[in-house]
């Protein structure tokens, strides 16, 4: 069993479209009843393309939407501390948060073989 993902957004740096993989059936199964106990949702972790410029960038959902060109006068404010950042924190989940999650899973899969 192991988690992997399809690439990296460039803005917020978070894992694009994470997945698990395991060739097992017992833990598959145990893998499914894990996410009715505890669902991760990764929904504004799903890749899209955005124009920055002429060229083209992959990006998660949350920097898709919420990302927009900063003003002259947002950017001045940012320069003399005003303010401490233009751009709102992303709603995708981090790796830590995922691998957090992943942590869980093993231990309860784990625990789930062990009653069988």
């Amino acid at each position: 069993m192991y988690i992997k993902c399809k690439g990296f957004c460039t803005i917020c740096n978070n894992p694009l479209k994470p997945y698990i993989k395991s060739n097992n059936r017992d833990i598959r199964q145990a893998i499914r009843k894990y996410r009715k106990i505890n669902p991760i949702f990764v929904c504004n972790n799903d890749s899209f393309y955005k124009f920055f410029g002429t060229k083209i960038k992959r990006v998660c959902y949350s920097c898709f939407v919420r990302t927009k060109k900063p003003s002259i006068s947002a950017l001045r404010k940012q320069e003399t501390g005003l303010i401490k950042r233009i751009q709102s924190v992303p709603l995708s989940l981090t790796s830590k948060e995922i691998c957090f999650w992943y942590d869980n899973l093993k231990s309860f899969v784990k625990r789930d073989l062990k009653n069988c």
